[in-house]
């Protein structure tokens, strides 16, 4: 038996079946009816048509007419991660929502991969970046790298503001979680972060320092920052060292969750009760109490950082938006 044989639906026929001008089609089915003046009653009858006729955009041919590809690259630190996995997860649903196409990248926490991830990038067209920055990168590399392609920046950022950014107030939901363990009675409070370069993690480190200093319960004994690549044994070490005259712990990042609590565990503390404990983000261990967490909106972040890369692309304007989206403390 032969193939059977599907032609290509076209705009003429989308024009005849609905009873329009070529032309308008050509405007709806490329978002521009607005451009062309059509009307929200004649677009939807178009867009209709089109649907019926199980109409297919042909999105090379479109992207070498438009210089368009209607094509997103999210770049992501760590997609194994449970946050960046669901963060990759909304953004593709949202994506997909607004008529484009998501191609995710992972970077793996690499600097040395950068370089071909913005040649990747180049090559396949893609319109505009999300862009989840490795580790300690350096200021400037991403400057230095992307030749102009419009990007925003989730979750983590610089210093110095040189592209948009959407990020939560990691600094005043800092001191909110640390002024929740002094209320709690606490008083030798212990942060355990990552150490990092990037100002997420300097603004939570920040905003915990500042809340204890003020009432003159900061002790820098209790302060542990691990590096990322070698971080189980300095976390045990420093809870061997330390956990017997803590009696409250802020955990700044959600990736140290699982081997924190699995430490105080077999060291024998009563979480909740020995050592009063908030964690940042989603808690990767399971416990017979309830630890309070800082919870990020996900999906708000996800939203809004496409929403701000879209209105870049169409824009064509340059210009730097600052996005800080109000984190909230729950119990996990």
């Amino acid at each position: 038996m032969g193939k059977k044989n599907i032609q290509r639906v076209s705009m003429q026929r989308i024009a005849d079946e609905a009873g329009v001008a070529r032309s308008t089609v050509s405007f709806v089915l490329n978002g521009k009816e607005k451009e062309g003046r059509i009307s929200e009653e004649v677009a939807r009858k178009v867009r209709l048509t089109a649907q019926n006729l199980n109409y297919q955009i042909n999105e090379v041919a479109r992207g070498l007419r438009t210089g368009y590809s209607n094509t997103i690259a999210l770049v992501v630190a760590d997609v194994s991660d449970v946050f960046f996995g669901a963060m990759a997860y909304h953004i593709q649903e949202y994506a997909e929502s607004k008529g484009y196409a998501l191609i995710i990248i992972n970077t793996g926490e690499k600097q040395e991969r950068l370089s071909s991830v913005f040649k990747t990038v180049m090559n396949r067209q893609i319109d505009g970046i999300l862009m989840i920055p490795v580790v300690n990168m350096e200021e400037g590399t991403l400057e230095r790298l992307n030749p102009g392609i419009p990007m925003v920046l989730i979750d983590r950022y610089f210093k110095s503001l040189a592209t948009s950014r959407v990020i939560i107030n990691n600094y005043e939901v800092s001191r909110i979680a640390t002024q929740l363990l002094i209320d709690r009675g606490c008083r030798n409070i212990a942060l355990i972060s990552f150490r990092e370069s990037l100002m997420h993690i300097q603004d939570r480190k920040r905003g915990f320092t500042d809340v204890l200093y003020a009432c003159r319960l900061l002790d820098e004994a209790l302060i542990c920052e691990a590096d990322y690549r070698d971080y189980r044994q300095t976390i045990v070490d420093f809870l061997s060292r330390t956990v017997h005259r803590i009696d409250g712990l802020f955990i700044a990042t959600g990736g140290l969750s699982s081997i924190v609590i699995r430490s105080m565990v077999r060291l024998g503390i009563r979480l909740q009760s020995d050592v009063q404990i908030v964690g940042f983000g989603r808690i990767d261990a399971a416990t017979d109490v309830s630890i309070p967490c800082v919870k990020q909106p996900l999906e708000e972040i996800c939203r809004k950082s496409l929403d701000i890369l879209l209105e870049r692309i169409k824009s064509q304007k340059n210009e730097i938006v600052d996005c800080v989206i109000p984190a909230t403390i729950v119990a996990e």
